[in-house]
C-alpha cells in the first residue's frame, strides 16, 4: 500500500513538472498563430484563426531554406568529426599507460570545468587572428573543439570497461592494431557512440552563442537560433515572425530527439552497467 501511494505521489509530481516545461512551449506554439496586437491582448488565448500565414512570412523573410541548409552543415559536419576522432582520442588514451596519457586527458577535459564566458572572448580573438571571423569553417572547428571534451570523457570512462582481452585475442589471431580497433572495439563502443551523437547534434543545432560570436552578422553563415535572436534588440522586437520561426526551429530537434531518446538511455545505462 505504501509503494503504490509513493508511485502514485511521484506520479502527480513529474505530471506538475510536465506542465511547467510544456506551458512555455505551448504559448510559443499558439501565439505564433497571431499577430501581434493579439498576442498582446489576448495572450493566454487561443488564436481567433490557425492560419498558416504568420509561418509562410517568417519563412521567406528569414530565408529559412539558408538558415536550415547552413544549420544542417554545421551540425553535420561537427557530428562527423567528433564520432570520427573523439572515439580515436578516447581509446588511446584509456589503453596507453603512464603519466603523459592523464596528463593528456586532463588537458581535453579542462574546458568542462572552466566556464565558457570566462574564455570566449579570448576565444574570438583567436579566430580573428585566423581570419576566420564570419566563415562557416571558423564555426565549424570552434564548435566541434568545444563539444569534443565531452564526447571523449564519456566514450574514455566506456572503453576503460571493456575488457582488453578481446583485443589481445584479436592481436594473436594476427590482427593489426588498426583492425582491432575497427573490428573489435568500435562495435563496442556504438552504445556510448550514439548517445555522444545525439547529444552534440542538438547541442549544435540549438547553438546560439557561439554562432553569434564566431559568425557575427554574417546573413549567409548565420545558423536558425542566430537568425531569430537578431530579431531583438533594446528597441525593437519582431514576435510576430520570431515565434513562428521559433517553432519552426524546435520541430526538427524535438522529433529527433524523440526518436533517438531511447539510444540516450540506453547509452547511460550501458556505461553505468559496464562501471
Amino acid at each position: 500500500m505504501k509503494k503504490a501511494s509513493k508511485i502514485s505521489v511521484l506520479s502527480i509530481i513529474v505530471f506538475i513538472c510536465s506542465i511547467f516545461w510544456l506551458m512555455p512551449l505551448l504559448l510559443i506554439f499558439i501565439n505564433s498563430f497571431k499577430p501581434y496586437n493579439d498576442m498582446l491582448q489576448e495572450f493566454l488565448a487561443l488564436p481567433k484563426s490557425w492560419s498558416l500565414n504568420m509561418y509562410i512570412e517568417t519563412w521567406t523573410k528569414f530565408d529559412f531554406p539558408l538558415l536550415i541548409g547552413n544549420t544542417l552543415l554545421y551540425t553535420i559536419c561537427t557530428v562527423l568529426i567528433i564520432a570520427l576522432l573523439a572515439p580515436m582520442a578516447a581509446y588511446k588514451l584509456a589503453r596507453t599507460k603512464g603519466k603523459l596519457s592523464g596528463v593528456c586527458f586532463v588537458l581535453i577535459i579542462i574546458p568542462m570545468m572552466v566556464p565558457f564566458q570566462s574564455y570566449m572572448i579570448t576565444l574570438t580573438r583567436l579566430v580573428a587572428n585566423m581570419g576566420m571571423t564570419g566563415s562557416k569553417i571558423g564555426y565549424i572547428l570552434v564548435s566541434t573543439g568545444l563539444c569534443m571534451p565531452l564526447a571523449v570523457y564519456m566514450i574514455h570512462g566506456f572503453v576503460k570497461n571493456v575488457p582488453i582481452e578481446l583485443e589481445e585475442c584479436a592481436c594473436i589471431d594476427g590482427a593489426s592494431k588498426v583492425r582491432t580497433y575497427f573490428n573489435i572495439v568500435l562495435p563496442l563502443l556504438k552504445p556510448i557512440l550514439t548517445t555522444v551523437v545525439v547529444l552534440d547534434t542538438l547541442a549544435t543545432w540549438n547553438d546560439i552563442i557561439t554562432n553569434q560570436l564566431i559568425v557575427g552578422g554574417n546573413a549567409k553563415a548565420m545558423n536558425i537560433q542566430n537568425a531569430l535572436y537578431m530579431q531583438f534588440s533594446a528597441q525593437t522586437a519582431d514576435w510576430e515572425h520570431a515565434l513562428p520561426g521559433i517553432v519552426m526551429s524546435m520541430i526538427p530537434s524535438l522529433i529527433f530527439f524523440v526518436i533517438m531518446q531511447k539510444h540516450i538511455v540506453g547509452g547511460i545505462t550501458a556505461g553505468a552497467v559496464k562501471g
